[in-house]
């Protein structure tokens, strides 16, 4: 009985992975967020002061006007991402959809509580 020889399977190496600093990741994902707080916030402002200027004028109050300026500042915030410095090629779908939800919830409750007589008279 002859013993046949063993075959050399080479291992693959493989790279060590990259140091992730997780706390400069934590930073740039709670700047994000705020920058999503912050346009929701400016584009309800937004929103109201221009639906009480076409209200005073008479030409009556349409929701085209609001969903555009919601929608742009969904879209400024890829810019503003830029001038701080932050890589959008490695936000996903998801992380633009978290961006985009976030704006449209603080565009909507800011908005509506500005909307509300109850609150505050401009």
């Amino acid at each position: 009985m002859t013993e046949e020889p063993v075959p050399n399977i080479e291992v693959e190496e493989k790279p060590a992975p990259a140091i992730v600093d997780e706390a400069a990741e934590y930073t740039k994902r709670i700047t994000r967020t705020l920058i999503a707080v912050g346009a929701g916030c400016i584009a309800g402002i937004i929103c109201f002061f221009t639906n009480n200027a076409a209200i005073s004028a008479g030409s009556g109050s349409t929701f085209l006007f609001p969903i555009l300026v919601m929608l742009a500042a969904i879209i400024i915030q890829k810019h503003v991402f830029m001038l701080i410095k932050i890589d959008t090629s490695k936000l996903e779908k998801k992380d633009w959809f978290y961006q985009g939800f976030i704006t449209f919830a603080f565009w909507y409750v800011s908005w509506t509580i500005l909307l509300s007589e109850t609150t505050i008279n401009f």
